[in-house]
């Protein structure tokens, strides 16, 4: 059985109007993918039934801090949080590995936030924050 290491995921992004482009200083990332279900059980019967619903996601991505960083992928990343009025727009793609060609999970969203810090003797990281809009598509 072949694993597939965290250590070479990548993230993909386009703002509104812009141009696809690897996020670069990607640490990690993470989807949380969640459906609504609702009850269909009725009087008589001795065990819940339910039914699926809407599709929702939402995850984060952890940024290794990089003030000499200039790249279209991860300023405009960053900066998608200072968006106002945002249609949802931006589209995402995720990747497993590095192979772009197949494995990915694809969806429009949101940055909702990004977290900066500077800790004494550790990594300056930024962790930024997103939700799905809409359909969200998966070759894994």
């Amino acid at each position: 059985m072949s694993a597939i290491r965290g250590d070479v995921g990548k993230v993909m992004f386009e703002n509104a109007g812009g141009t696809e482009a690897d996020v670069g200083q990607t640490r990690s990332w993470s989807l949380t993918i969640n459906k609504d279900t609702h009850e269909t059980t009725k009087q008589g019967d001795t065990s819940k039934t339910f039914i699926g619903g809407l599709i929702s996601g939402e995850g984060s991505v952890e940024l290794l801090y990089n003030p000499s960083e200039t790249g279209a992928g991860y300023t405009t990343f960053i900066d998608d949080v200072l968006t106002t009025g945002d249609p949802a727009d931006a589209l995402f793609e995720l990747f497993p590995d590095s192979n772009t060609s197949a494995k990915k999970i694809s969806f429009a969203g949101i940055i909702t936030s990004a977290e900066y810090g500077a800790t004494l003797g550790e990594t300056q990281l930024i962790n930024v924050s997103f939700i799905t809009s809409g359909a969200i598509t998966s070759a894994i």
